[in-house]
Protein backbone atom coordinates (compact mmCIF):
# COMPACT_ATOMS: atom_id res chain seq x y z
CA UNK A 1 0.00 0.00 0.00
CA UNK A 2 1.60 3.45 -0.61
CA UNK A 3 2.06 6.34 1.35
CA UNK A 4 -1.24 8.10 -0.40
CA UNK A 5 -3.86 5.18 -0.58
CA UNK A 6 -3.01 4.60 3.25
CA UNK A 7 -4.06 8.47 3.83
CA UNK A 8 -6.68 7.66 2.09
CA UNK A 9 -7.89 4.54 3.92
CA UNK A 10 -7.42 6.75 7.00
CA UNK A 11 -9.71 9.77 5.61
CA UNK A 12 -12.26 7.35 5.27
CA UNK A 13 -12.11 5.40 8.32
CA UNK A 14 -12.04 8.96 10.38
CA UNK A 15 -14.83 9.83 8.29
CA UNK A 16 -16.77 7.28 8.82
CA UNK A 17 -15.99 7.03 12.48
CA UNK A 18 -17.06 10.81 12.21
CA UNK A 19 -20.28 9.56 10.43
CA UNK A 20 -21.10 7.30 13.10
CA UNK A 21 -20.50 10.20 15.83
CA UNK A 22 -22.95 12.34 13.98
CA UNK A 23 -25.41 9.42 13.76
CA UNK A 24 -25.26 9.15 17.57
CA UNK A 25 -25.63 12.41 17.94
CA UNK A 26 -28.79 12.41 15.29
CA UNK A 27 -30.48 8.98 17.32
CA UNK A 28 -30.15 10.51 21.06
CA UNK A 29 -31.72 14.69 19.62
CA UNK A 30 -34.39 12.30 18.12
CA UNK A 31 -35.68 10.62 21.56
CA UNK A 32 -36.70 13.48 22.94
CA UNK A 33 -39.04 14.67 20.07
CA UNK A 34 -40.22 10.59 19.87
CA UNK A 35 -40.87 10.71 23.29
CA UNK A 36 -42.41 14.02 23.32
CA UNK A 37 -44.79 12.92 20.34
CA UNK A 38 -45.96 9.77 22.05
CA UNK A 39 -46.82 11.15 25.05
CA UNK A 40 -48.65 13.65 23.47
CA UNK A 41 -50.27 11.33 21.14
CA UNK A 42 -51.54 8.82 24.09
CA UNK A 43 -52.51 11.80 26.18
CA UNK A 44 -49.36 11.74 28.80
CA UNK A 45 -49.77 15.08 30.09
CA UNK A 46 -51.22 16.02 33.24
CA UNK A 47 -50.66 19.86 33.30
CA UNK A 48 -53.18 22.05 31.34
CA UNK A 49 -51.11 24.10 28.54
CA UNK A 50 -51.20 27.73 28.62
CA UNK A 51 -54.12 29.27 27.26
CA UNK A 52 -56.29 25.47 27.57
CA UNK A 53 -59.85 25.84 29.19
CA UNK A 54 -59.75 22.47 29.23
CA UNK A 55 -58.88 20.92 33.37
CA UNK A 56 -55.89 18.37 33.61
CA UNK A 57 -56.83 15.20 34.98
CA UNK A 58 -54.55 14.04 37.50
CA UNK A 59 -52.67 10.60 37.72
CA UNK A 60 -51.80 9.01 34.22
CA UNK A 61 -55.82 10.46 33.73
CA UNK A 62 -55.28 13.33 30.66
CA UNK A 63 -58.24 15.23 29.60
CA UNK A 64 -56.22 18.69 28.63
CA UNK A 65 -56.20 20.22 25.34
CA UNK A 66 -53.24 21.43 23.06
CA UNK A 67 -52.98 24.81 22.64
CA UNK A 68 -54.84 25.90 19.58
CA UNK A 69 -57.75 23.35 20.15
CA UNK A 70 -61.04 23.55 18.91
CA UNK A 71 -63.21 26.81 18.50
CA UNK A 72 -66.34 26.82 17.97
CA UNK A 73 -65.90 27.49 14.18
CA UNK A 74 -64.33 23.98 14.11
CA UNK A 75 -66.45 22.15 15.90
CA UNK A 76 -69.71 23.93 14.64
CA UNK A 77 -68.78 23.44 11.15
CA UNK A 78 -68.70 20.26 11.83
CA UNK A 79 -71.54 19.45 14.20
CA UNK A 80 -70.40 16.15 15.15
CA UNK A 81 -68.24 15.34 18.67
CA UNK A 82 -66.42 12.47 19.14
CA UNK A 83 -65.89 10.92 23.05
CA UNK A 84 -63.63 8.06 23.62
CA UNK A 85 -63.26 6.63 27.08
CA UNK A 86 -61.11 3.72 28.38
CA UNK A 87 -59.39 2.51 25.55
CA UNK A 88 -57.40 -0.92 26.56
CA UNK A 89 -58.56 0.66 29.57
CA UNK A 90 -56.41 3.61 30.06
CA UNK A 91 -57.58 6.07 32.20
CA UNK A 92 -58.30 8.92 29.75
CA UNK A 93 -61.34 10.36 28.49
CA UNK A 94 -61.21 12.84 25.53
CA UNK A 95 -63.82 14.91 23.20
CA UNK A 96 -63.07 16.35 20.15
CA UNK A 97 -64.63 18.02 17.42
CA UNK A 98 -64.62 17.18 13.22
CA UNK A 99 -61.33 17.86 13.21
CA UNK A 100 -60.24 15.87 15.75
CA UNK A 101 -58.83 18.70 18.15
CA UNK A 102 -59.73 18.52 21.88
CA UNK A 103 -63.28 20.37 22.22
CA UNK A 104 -62.63 23.81 24.51
CA UNK A 105 -65.20 25.98 23.44
CA UNK A 106 -68.47 25.83 21.02
CA UNK A 107 -71.09 27.78 20.02
CA UNK A 108 -74.69 26.82 21.35
CA UNK A 109 -76.53 24.65 19.09
CA UNK A 110 -77.53 21.21 18.80
CA UNK A 111 -75.19 18.43 18.01
CA UNK A 112 -74.18 14.77 17.55
CA UNK A 113 -72.14 13.10 20.35
CA UNK A 114 -70.83 9.79 19.22
CA UNK A 115 -69.23 8.03 22.10
CA UNK A 116 -66.94 5.16 22.11
CA UNK A 117 -67.00 3.34 25.23
CA UNK A 118 -64.03 0.55 25.17
CA UNK A 119 -63.98 -0.55 28.87
CA UNK A 120 -65.76 -2.39 31.69
CA UNK A 121 -64.19 -0.04 34.38
CA UNK A 122 -65.23 3.28 32.76
CA UNK A 123 -67.72 5.34 31.42
CA UNK A 124 -68.52 8.54 29.45
CA UNK A 125 -71.09 11.03 31.36
CA UNK A 126 -72.02 14.31 29.56
CA UNK A 127 -73.49 17.01 31.86
CA UNK A 128 -74.46 20.68 31.55
CA UNK A 129 -77.10 22.80 31.05
CA UNK A 130 -80.26 20.21 29.63
CA UNK A 131 -77.89 17.37 29.19
CA UNK A 132 -77.06 14.69 31.14
CA UNK A 133 -75.85 11.56 29.14
CA UNK A 134 -73.87 8.74 30.27
CA UNK A 135 -72.69 5.01 29.26
CA UNK A 136 -72.75 1.80 31.58
CA UNK A 137 -69.62 1.17 33.71
CA UNK A 138 -70.26 -2.46 33.00
CA UNK A 139 -70.60 -2.22 29.62
CA UNK A 140 -68.41 -1.51 26.10
CA UNK A 141 -70.29 0.41 23.85
CA UNK A 142 -71.05 3.19 21.37
CA UNK A 143 -73.62 5.63 21.08
CA UNK A 144 -74.94 8.32 19.65
CA UNK A 145 -76.44 11.07 21.08
CA UNK A 146 -78.28 14.42 20.48
CA UNK A 147 -78.03 16.95 22.61
CA UNK A 148 -79.12 20.77 22.27
CA UNK A 149 -75.90 22.34 24.23
CA UNK A 150 -76.70 26.17 25.67
CA UNK A 151 -74.83 28.64 26.90
CA UNK A 152 -72.53 27.70 30.18
CA UNK A 153 -70.28 25.14 31.12
CA UNK A 154 -70.46 21.65 30.05
CA UNK A 155 -68.68 18.31 31.77
CA UNK A 156 -67.66 15.03 30.75
CA UNK A 157 -66.20 12.45 33.23
CA UNK A 158 -65.58 8.84 34.14
CA UNK A 159 -68.07 8.89 37.16
CA UNK A 160 -65.92 5.67 39.15
CA UNK A 161 -62.72 7.47 38.30
CA UNK A 162 -63.77 11.42 38.58
CA UNK A 163 -60.39 12.52 38.25
CA UNK A 164 -60.87 11.19 34.43
CA UNK A 165 -62.65 14.62 33.45
CA UNK A 166 -62.85 17.39 31.14
CA UNK A 167 -65.07 20.73 29.91
CA UNK A 168 -65.81 22.89 28.07
CA UNK A 169 -67.66 26.26 27.59
CA UNK A 170 -70.86 26.93 24.78
CA UNK A 171 -71.45 30.51 24.12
Amino acid sequence: MTHSDRDAARCRTVEAAGGRRAMRRLALATVPVALISLLAACGGSTSPPAGSSTPAAAGSSSASAPSGSSTSSAAAAAGVLTGVVGESDAYVITLKDGTGAPVTSLKAGSYTVKVKDASKIHNFHLTGAGVDEKTSVADTTEVTWTVTLTPGTYTYTCDPHPKMTGSFTVT
